[in-house]
C-alpha cells in the first residue's frame, strides 16, 4: 500500500513539473488612444464659473470649479446654465 500511495505521488508530481504552464498574459503598457470622434473636434477648453446663484458655462475659463459643479459637463445647449433654487438646489435651466 506504501508503494502504491508512494508511485501515485511520484506521478503526480512528475506530471506537475511535466505539463507547461500557461502563464497570464499582461496588460499593455501603454493604453491606446481612443479614436477621434466629431464631437472631440469641437471640444475646447471651458468650464463652469459659479457665482453665488447662478453657474454658467465659460469658453477659455481657467478658475476655480466648486466641486459640484465638476460632474456637470458641459451644458446641453449653448443657452444652458444652472441656477440655485430657493432651497439650495440646483436645478439646469435653458433659455429659449
Amino acid at each position: 500500500m506504501t508503494k502504491s500511495l508512494f508511485l501515485s505521488a511520484a506521478l503526480t508530481a512528475g506530471m506537475m513539473l511535466g505539463v507547461p504552464t500557461t502563464s497570464a498574459h499582461a496588460a499593455p503598457a501603454v493604453v491606446p488612444a481612443a479614436p477621434i470622434t466629431a464631437h472631440d473636434a469641437f471640444v475646447q477648453n471651458a468650464a463652469w464659473s459659479c457665482g453665488p446663484r447662478r453657474c454658467a458655462w465659460v469658453p477659455g475659463y481657467r478658475g476655480p470649479v466648486p466641486g459640484y459643479a465638476m460632474r456637470w459637463g458641459p451644458p446641453s445647449y449653448p443657452n444652458c446654465y444652472w441656477k440655485r433654487g430657493i432651497l439650495g438646489n440646483w436645478k439646469h435651466k435653458c433659455d429659449d
